[in-house]
């Protein structure tokens, strides 16, 4: 089982690297007026451009371009754990923001010092700290009273205890932040380290700010309707494809089967178009998304479960049938096991193991959204976001995209395979193959 894992992670990091490597070769080979924005267009000569494009590397070679793209992707900033800020009020006087208010109140004026860093500026007197209380306003500043003034634009160092931090002022009355230099322990120092994914900056759909922001503020809408369309698809599709395989060949199985054939035979665009027209004329609902108003999420949700309701009901319904038929229901029934203590105890548990392979891969698809459902009923979600970058050729916006959509549909895939061992132990993932 760990071998296998190892490797299913292994292949698909090499799948998702190769589908990321192959986006960002296609988008190189685009002309590079794209990689300006409208107004550098207008305004920037062709030599000044040409200039732009080789301060940033965009005329080297495109797998040199590549491999500096996997360089600079991962991105690490170690937090402030102790120290925050400081605000110089007086050319004597700072206040020294930390991050936990308890330390605050445990500081005394032996305990902190602050100092210009040696061997900076040494024209300028070293200082220190002559006193030190906790500001009546807030309790996580200290005020620090030093002996000598400070000067500004010179790097000064704080320290209490063991930790140190380093800081630059400009002016009275403006904050700066404290870098942490030197932490209490290396476990600490992992513990406070932020790391992220570094795909650049939008430079035309939102230009100037990271396309990791971009996809962030767009994430949640998509997160919060694909999940609401998902328990809606799996609280309906469900058992109404286990009441079709109850009353097989009934009247409810004949509306069923014909639904579905209608969903999975007409284009989804007609069926939004319908559930657009019943909802906003029958039931007053507003035809577009507002976040103001909850009740326009409805029809996004119920036109993005209409597909998965189908497919649970089609599923639910055949491996139901085919359980039906195999030898050990007809020995159950034999020994007086009821039609209903049938169809719960044994028929619908082994029945549902096919569909809940695909549970995790729904469910985290749902981050992505539904690019038509989001652009019909007007919806800022991530689902429009892809198609908006393509159209605006914001290179940078669509390689972040594919790599989160190639990255969770992986995924997904991957934690079916684990969620089949876990509600079935018979079931042995092995390099051959899974076997039960």
């Amino acid at each position: 089982m760990l071998k296998y894992t190892i490797k299913r992670l292994f292949q698909s990091l090499l799948t998702v690297l190769l589908v990321v490597s192959v986006v960002f070769l296609l988008l190189r080979l685009l002309p590079t007026d794209y990689f300006f924005t409208e107004e550098q267009l207008i305004k920037l000569t062709d030599e000044q451009q040409q200039e732009l494009l080789a301060a940033n590397g965009l005329l080297d070679h495109p797998f040199v371009q590549l491999g500096r793209f996997y360089k600079e992707l991962i991105q690490t900033e170690h937090k402030p754990h102790y120290f925050a800020d400081v605000n110089l009020v007086d050319e004597s006087t700072f206040e020294v923001r930390l991050t936990n208010k308890g330390a605050a109140a445990k500081i005394k004026a032996e305990d902190i010092r602050i100092e210009r860093i040696e061997g900076v500026n040494e024209k300028y007197p070293l200082i220190s700290a002559t006193a030190v209380r906790v500001s009546e306003t807030d309790p996580c500043v200290l005020v620090v009273t030093t002996d000598n003034p400070v000067q500004k634009k010179i790097p000064y160092r704080v320290t209490v205890g063991d930790h140190n931090g380093s800081f630059t002022v400009r002016k009275e009355g403006k904050t700066v932040a404290i870098k942490d230099e030197k932490t209490t322990s290396t476990w600490d120092y992992v513990t406070n380290m932020r790391v992220w994914l570094n795909f650049g900056k939008s430079h035309r759909v939102q230009t100037g700010l990271d396309v990791t922001e971009i996809i962030a503020s767009k994430m949640a809408i998509s997160i919060k309707i694909g999940m609401a369309a998902l328990l809606i698809a799996l609280v309906v599709g469900v058992p109404l494809g286990i009441m079709q395989a109850r009353y097989k060949d009934g009247l409810l199985d004949g509306a069923g089967q014909a639904f579905t054939i209608f969903i999975n035979a007409v284009p989804s665009l007609v069926t939004y178009f319908l559930v657009m027209i019943i909802g906003s004329r029958l039931f007053g609902l507003p035809l577009q998304y507002t976040v103001t108003d909850p009740n326009s999420s409805i029809l996004p949700m119920v036109s993005l479960a209409m597909g998965s309701i189908a497919s649970y009901m089609l599923w639910m319904r055949r491996y139901m049938v085919d359980e039906l038929n195999k030898d050990y229901i007809r020995l159950a029934k034999l020994k007086g096991m009821s039609t209903t203590q049938v169809m719960f105890r044994h028929v619908m548990k082994n029945a549902f193991l096919p569909l809940a392979q695909y549970l995790p891969y729904s469910v985290l698809l749902t981050v992505g959204g539904s690019i038509l459902v989001e652009k019909m009923f007007g919806v800022p979600g991530l689902g429009n976001l892809l198609p908006d970058a393509i159209a605006k050729y914001d290179s940078n916006l669509v390689i972040a995209i594919v790599s989160l959509y190639a990255s969770l549909g992986i995924m997904g895939l991957f934690l079916g395979d684990v969620l089949m061992i876990i509600l079935d132990p018979r079931i042995r993932l092995t390099e051959k193959g899974g076997t039960r």
